[in-house]
């Protein structure tokens, strides 16, 4: 079932059409089948997609644990899973027929910093110091050096990948109102997310990091930027969380300290 209308019309109508597009083109992605459409089930309708068997990673990706299960496993493939999204034309996404829908919901920078100076008394409780907030707003503020926009699942880290036999599916395709997950969102954006979502595995994240910087043309800076505002969201949707919180705050101070794990 969908969450959103918004959900609902990406699964029935814009997946099939970016599968009919751009699935020959893709060297590593699948987009999901959709087989069935019923609108009458659900609070928002309901999009049967087909079964996909293969290796999944629900039970090795963990609240408790993080990514530690994973080794370096999916570093690569999620490098090039990436590179497949950009092979999406934002342009034709804007054209398509809910594509305006999606495209008034992706990440808008200036709102994310608007957001991010209301919220400074929940960033105090957290632990970020008031010189700490003020260094990564001006950070944040210099704006993105590469301003490729992508479309993906905006929930992209290992947990919602099936493995095939020579693809990769990317599964549950969801939208929360604001800036933490968007349809389409900054590519820096989308490759902090999968990073701060592998948590206790410097491995992992290192190798990531490395691939991304060797092939997507994105800098280090723009990746500081986008782990500093993924880390942030992540940290305020955890906050509740003594387990996962700490993390992303350390990821926050990483990046702001110019210290992401790098070859």
């Amino acid at each position: 079932m969908a969450g959103t209308p918004l959900e609902f019309l990406v699964s029935a109508c814009l997946l099939p059409s970016v599968r009919e597009k751009y699935s020959s083109s893709f060297d590593l992605l699948e987009i999901p089948e959709a087989l069935r459409i019923d609108e009458s089930l659900g609070p928002h309708g309901t999009v049967f997609f087909r079964e996909y068997h293969g290796q999944k990673y629900n039970d090795r990706w963990s609240e408790q644990m993080g990514g530690s299960a994973l080794g370096t496993e999916l570093s690569s493939e999620m490098v090039r899973l990436i590179e497949d999204f950009r092979k999406i034309d934002i342009d034709w996404v804007s054209g398509h027929l809910v594509g305006k829908r999606v495209s008034e919901v992706s990440f808008d920078l200036q709102c994310w910093l608007r957001s991010f100076r209301d919220r400074e008394p929940l960033a105090l409780s957290l632990g970020i110091s008031d010189g700490e907030l003020r260094r990564a707003e001006k950070l944040i503020g210099e704006g993105f050096g590469l301003t490729d926009r992508i479309l993906c699942n905006g929930d992209f880290y290992p947990r919602n990948l099936i493995k095939t036999e020579r693809r990769m599916v990317v599964v549950d395709w969801g939208y929360w109102p604001g800036n933490r997950a968007c349809f389409i969102d900054h590519m820096p954006n989308v490759v902090a997310f999968a990073f701060v979502h592998m948590w206790n595995n410097d491995e992992w994240q290192k190798k990531f990091l490395d691939g991304v910087l060797a092939v997507s043309g994105v800098n280090l800076n723009d990746l500081r930027r986008a782990i500093l505002i993924k880390a942030f969201e992540q940290a305020s949707f955890w906050k509740n969380l003594p387990i996962l919180l700490p993390p992303q705050l350390l990821h926050f101070r990483m990046a702001l300290e110019d210290r992401l794990p790098l070859s």
